[in-house]
């Protein structure tokens, strides 16, 4: 990621898939920036980056509404598996982005057909991917 990443423009279309189901995408692009999330259940994993990220030295009162920027990772392209009108996806969860990224830029310049598929549940779901 850049040092300074911008904040990607709306609307948000974050990737979120139930347990062991699958959506079939054709990747033309991508691009990489952040976005600003407010969680609603808030763990203390939450208020430990919020205060980091706001520069804090005492936790927010209890109740108060909180924020973050997580990176993003876009994925333009369509879907192959069902119809969509959706042209990009917004990849929030870490290990998926790792996984992913590599193979978009080794297939710079070409379409990149994969299928995702969620494994688990929140907060330790994780994605496969088949190429």
């Amino acid at each position: 990621m850049p040092t300074d990443p911008r904040e990607l423009s709306g609307p948000m279309e974050l990737l979120d898939l139930e347990h062991g189901n699958s959506i079939q995408l054709a990747i033309t692009s991508y691009e990489q920036g952040v976005t600003v999330i407010h969680p609603k259940v808030i763990t203390p994993r939450d208020v430990r980056l919020y205060m980091q990220q706001n520069g804090l030295v005492e936790p927010p009162a209890a109740g108060m509404p909180i924020y973050k920027t997580i990176p993003v990772l876009r994925v333009f392209g369509t879907r192959i598996d069902k119809p969509s009108p959706l042209h990009y996806w917004d990849i929030s969860s870490l290990t998926l982005q790792a996984d992913l990224l590599p193979r978009l830029i080794a297939a710079a310049g070409s379409t990149l057909t994969v299928t995702l598929t969620a494994n688990g549940y929140k907060p330790t779901k994780r994605y496969s991917i088949e190429q």
